[in-house]
């Protein structure tokens, strides 16, 4: 191979390689510190691998003596090599990128029925909350439990219990307001924040939500259909609950509370 080539040559290799261990680099800081990948830095090395490969081609064709047909058979190989560089350039971005989509998916929302996770519930919430105290606006937190899922857990067994909890949050998700937030907080704890919405208002939201929830029959097995029941806490960001973790808190404790409401008058009706 001619002199020049080979310097571009060992241009592109050097720039293929720092792109792949760049990308490599990039994208286990991406799992493990959620830091964005920074996909210019890597198009820009890769392109300027592309374009030594380009180089090395023409230098091949520019610089031979030899023959024509020799020439031309440097360049077409030339050619080649940077279409297939080219090739697996792209393929390795486009891979990376798909992975991205995979682990922030991950990231940010539950598995099990696609709600958002308590890692953006807190962020959010702490981003409502500075928003309500710089707005003046009301935020309500609106928790529930619900009821019966151990119940059906236990008559039909996990699989259709999880089939029946994932098309109950699809029916929720649907429900909320655009600039609402739903969470799944536990496993049968799911979290809704309300950014403008006052405690009466928030409880009007929950009963519009608690008639469309009964208003939903879930396939348990072939021939049985089951209802949904859950029992809310409402609270409103107030002085009283002036962090994050405190409004939690009170959303929890108004939760719990209404729950254990709902099983006394259960035994008291028994």
């Amino acid at each position: 191979m001619e002199m020049h080539s080979l310097y571009f040559v060992g241009y592109a290799l050097m720039f293929t390689v720092g792109g792949i261990v760049l990308s490599k680099a990039l994208y286990v800081r991406k799992k493990k510190e959620g830091i964005p990948i920074n996909y210019k830095l890597v198009k820009v090395i890769f392109g300027l691998a592309l374009v030594m490969w380009t180089g090395a081609a023409f230098s091949g064709v520019y610089y031979t003596s030899s023959s024509s047909s020799m020439a031309i058979s440097g360049l077409f190989v030339g050619i080649i090599l940077s279409l297939f560089f080219g090739w697996q350039i792209n393929a390795v971005i486009k891979k990376i990128q798909a992975d991205e989509e995979t682990i922030e998916q991950l990231a940010t929302h539950d598995a099990l029925t696609g709600l958002w996770n308590r890692r953006v519930f807190h962020r959010t919430l702490k981003k409502e909350i500075d928003n309500s105290v710089t707005a003046g606006t009301p935020l309500s937190l609106l928790m529930f439990d619900i009821d019966n899922l151990c119940e059906i857990n236990e008559k039909y067994g996990y699989e259709p219990g999880d089939l029946i909890l994932r098309r109950f949050a699809k029916v929720i998700s649907e429900f909320v307001r655009p600039g609402d937030l739903v969470c799944r907080f536990r496993s049968k704890e799911v979290a809704i924040i309300l950014p403008g919405l006052d405690v009466q208002a928030a409880q009007d939201f929950m009963k519009a939500m608690k008639a469309e929830i009964a208003s939903q029959v879930f396939d348990a097995t072939e021939g049985e259909k089951v209802s949904v029941f859950v029992t809310e806490g409402i609270v409103e960001y107030s002085e009283q609950t002036p962090s994050e973790p405190t409004f939690v808190e009170a959303g929890e404790k108004a939760m719990f509370a209404a729950v254990d409401a709902r099983l006394n008058l259960d035994r008291a009706a028994a």
